[in-house]
């Protein structure tokens, strides 16, 4: 498995690449492999695995999708902008869920804190692949060499398989299902909170929030100062910190606390 990054190894890794691309620019290699051949190349490899799945593959993505009923499940390529040709050739991988009636139901929504402007649809769920895997952090691939590109490309197979497609079959389920989701601290729960109410199901949404909130008690506690100050003062203008978020998305989606 590719090992994962902490965030000061990617600024220190990123500023080494920037240095490495702006060299290779200066004396560019016009024979030598480029980056999106050798990733295509490897990408080919990965539709050749996961077609069987019900995935296709979209080159102008570059991504692959799934259709689940009201979902789509997507698994995004996004290339280094400092890949240099035969030296690095990297993609991170994106993994969406998104749902036809949750972008329907935001657009109706009269509260900004839902969103409804939004010009392009909101995932239910969003996250990096190497977040969706133990241990948790942020994993690129790069598919440069060309010995070593299958074994790269299979160890991104292997990756998709134990993170994206456990979580696409927890939304193969049902509603209830989803609240499985609130044990891991992956993204904030609006998109899937946001979810359960756009198929009318606000009993359970407030339910998963309580959930979420009870398994982590300093969150709960700046989640509840904030949410008692929106109450009396009004929703804030703007963005902050996830529990100022939070709180500010569920008095805006009608979702009560007990007690409140």
């Amino acid at each position: 498995m590719a090992d994962s990054q902490s965030f000061s190894d990617l600024v220190t890794a990123t500023a080494r690449q920037k240095l490495a691309a702006a060299k290779a620019r200066q004396d560019p290699n016009v024979t030598a492999e480029k980056p999106r051949e050798a990733i295509f190349d490897a990408l080919q490899m990965v539709s050749d695995a996961i077609t069987s799945q019900g995935f296709s593959f979209t080159p102008s993505g570059p991504k692959f999708s799934r259709k689940c009923a009201d979902f789509t499940f997507e698994i995004r390529i996004q290339s280094d902008r400092n890949n240099v040709a035969e030296q690095r050739a990297a993609i991170w991988v994106h993994v969406g869920i998104y749902s036809k009636c949750l972008t329907a139901w935001r657009k109706k929504h009269p509260s900004d804190w839902i969103r409804p402007k939004s010009s392009i649809p909101l995932p239910v769920f969003a996250t990096q692949l190497g977040y969706l895997l133990e241990p948790s952090g942020w994993l690129e691939w790069d598919f440069a060499d060309k010995a070593a590109r299958r074994s790269v490309a299979d160890d991104l197979i292997a990756s998709i398989q134990k993170g994206a497609f456990p979580l696409f079959a927890i939304f193969d389920g049902s509603p209830e299902d989803l609240a499985t989701i609130t044990d891991h601290d992956w993204p904030p729960p609006e998109g899937i909170l946001s979810y359960i109410l756009s198929i009318g199901r606000t009993t359970l949404a407030s339910e998963m929030l309580q959930t979420y909130l009870n398994k982590r008690p300093e969150f709960r506690r700046d989640f509840e100062h904030f949410y008692r100050q929106f109450l009396e003062n009004g929703l804030p203008p703007y963005r902050s910190a996830i529990p100022h978020d939070l709180a500010a998305f569920a008095i805006a989606a009608g979702l009560r606390l007990d007690g409140n």
